[in-house]
């Protein structure tokens, strides 16, 4: 069990979050001190759950609130905050800002991958547990699917649009939970030993598996104590093999501004680098089924050519997002590249064409300011809190006059 060092509290009633009561109640509360989880922090968790009957999709009922996502940066200072050590008043305001207007369903707020990701690169438990805490109390685990689900919908939608095909079915880009950010669509789901349903009321049912789902979501946010990893790395845990996806990527960033500055790829011609590249690492294996409607192989859809091509990517939102944040990164001789950089990238890519309002650093704001890749969402794209505070309190009071 990992030790928090926060105190387990009976804040509010159990059957009053999620509709279980009695002996399931209990389990619940014995579910949290065994796992050293703050009972507040998951309340809206169970909310999530309780409105939804198509786990791990969202509620209907979720569609029309501000949609947020916010930058690990923004986490660990509110992290700060829900701990009474802000580090200014604006990120005092935002957290209580955020938990009021989540609260109250005016706004929900996302993870990605990529927050999974940055968390569970920090090595110390107090700290990951701190933006645990924070992370449910605000998020209820609330997810943006996984990007290459997400990019390959948005590849089929394009190629529909150019060539006069039948749109795909629409998807569900948010749902609830690391697997879903992952691109995983699966559920905890109580079964008998054989398999089979279990002879219980549907109510009972459900609150196990709520029970299970809630909890079962925030240790894997919170990530394992030093004690747990023996036992955890004997069942196959291994989270160096995500690391070298991503240090991969980076690699291959790293060569190409090599390149650039040593004249070996012709800087002239960046724009067609850039866009080539995304099409062969993050499309190329989607392309053989994408096309198939249209009676093309790869060979017939290269000879469209550079232009066609180039408007097609641009036609992706998550492609044009990554493409011009890769591009403004290369034009720039002096840039370091780093993990940082791929994330960030995989974060806004995923989060600006389905969030009202989405937190970054500085630095990922400036480069993508009047982008039109942005600007045809109508996103607003911030890197403070103090920002934050003011946009949002201006969308809730828009939304409550129905206003545009």
């Amino acid at each position: 069990m990992a030790k928090t060092g926060e105190p387990h509290t009976a804040a509010g009633r159990l059957d009053e979050q999620s509709g279980m009561s009695g002996v399931f109640a209990s389990s619940f509360d014995a579910a949290l001190q065994q796992f050293g989880i703050p009972r507040d922090v998951l309340t809206l968790a169970l909310r999530h759950c309780a409105e939804t009957d198509r786990y791990p999709l969202l509620g209907i009922s979720s569609v029309d609130r501000i949609k947020i996502y916010l930058d690990v940066k923004d986490w660990v200072a509110l992290a700060k905050a829900r701990l009474g050590r802000p580090e200014s008043p604006q990120d005092e305001a935002a957290y209580k800002a955020l938990r009021a207007a989540t609260r109250a369903g005016e706004a929900i707020v996302f993870l990605t991958a990529a927050t999974y990701m940055e968390v569970a690169r920090i090595s110390s438990l107090r700290q990951r547990t701190d933006l645990a805490n924070v992370i449910a109390e605000i998020t209820g685990f609330a997810a943006i699917s996984g990007r290459s689900t997400v990019v390959q919908h948005q590849l089929q939608t394009a190629l529909a649009t150019r060539f006069g095909g039948q749109p795909p079915a629409p998807i569900a880009v948010l749902g609830i939970g690391q697997p879903f950010a992952v691109g995983v669509r699966g559920a905890f789901v109580l079964r008998q030993k054989g398999g089979g349903t279990p002879d219980l009321p549907a109510a009972q049912v459900r609150a196990i598996e709520t029970i299970v789902r809630v909890t079962g979501e925030y240790t894997m946010l919170r990530g394992p104590a030093p004690e747990e990893l023996p036992d955890l790395r004997a069942r196959g845990y291994r989270p160096e093999n995500v690391a070298a996806v991503e240090e991969a990527r980076l690699k291959r960033e790293k060569e190409l501004a090599e390149m650039l500055k040593d004249g070996t790829a012709d800087r002239d011609r960046l724009g067609d680098l850039v866009h080539a590249r995304y099409l062969y690492w993050e499309l190329a294996h989607h392309l053989p089924t994408a096309l198939q409607p249209y009676n093309m192989d790869i060979s017939d859809f290269y000879a469209k050519g550079k232009e066609s091509l180039t408007e097609l990517l641009d036609d992706i939102p998550s492609a044009a997002i990554n493409i011009t944040l890769a591009d403004k990164g290369f034009r720039n001789s002096y840039k370091s590249w780093t993990g940082n950089d791929i994330r960030d990238a995989d974060a806004v890519s995923a989060a600006i064409p389905y969030c009202d309002i989405v937190m970054t650093d500085k630095y990922v704001a400036a480069q993508l300011a009047k982008s039109p890749a942005v600007a045809r969402h109508g996103t607003l794209l911030l890197s403070r809190l103090a920002d934050l505070n003011n946009a949002l309190s201006t969308l809730i009071a828009a939304r409550s006059t129905g206003t545009p």
